[in-house]
């Protein structure tokens, strides 16, 4: 009885997240490191690859992981047969307030194309604004914060983005 009392998701879906401050889960830390550069103080980043060793075409996720997407806002899948597993973790837990980003769908790189897409400038920018978008989307109260000049200042450095 006393564990029901102590949940950190709101009824129906992604955890409360605080004020001001967009939660986001990413399937790999070079996603999540530019979604932590563009959000500052504004975003709560986790990245469930951190490991440079890891291969996340063979990663077995937890069900930590599958409660990190379930309470995100905003969740990053690389895409393209690469991270597979996220893709299957977004799916079996829908939530209608998140915001999926796959980068493959985005660059519009189908499946068995190359999933090396932060390797590509043009692809890597595209993410940058999608990211940019889905912040002002999920914290419209601090959406100038997202914005190129907002995030020139002190806690972003966005020439380490590209």
């Amino acid at each position: 009885m006393a564990v029901a009392g102590c949940a950190t998701s709101a009824p129906g879906g992604a955890a409360q997240a605080k004020p001001g401050v967009v939660k986001v889960v990413a399937a790999e830390n070079f996603w999540g490191s530019i979604a932590s550069q563009l959000g500052g103080t504004h975003a709560e980043v986790q990245s469930i690859i951190t490991n440079p060793a890891s291969d996340p075409h063979d990663y077995e996720p937890t069900s930590a992981d599958a409660i990190a997407i379930h309470e995100a806002q905003l969740v990053i899948i690389n895409g393209v047969g690469y991270d597979a597993w996220a893709t299957k973790l977004a799916a079996a837990n829908p939530v209608s307030t998140r915001t999926d980003l796959t980068v493959g769908d985005l660059v519009g790189v189908a499946p068995g194309g190359n999933p090396h897409r932060w390797y590509d400038p043009d692809d890597v920018r595209s993410v940058i604004d999608a990211i940019t978008a889905d912040f002002q989307k999920l914290d419209p109260t601090d959406a100038a914060y997202f914005e190129t000049p907002a995030r020139d200042g002190p806690e972003h450095k966005p020439e380490a983005v590209l």
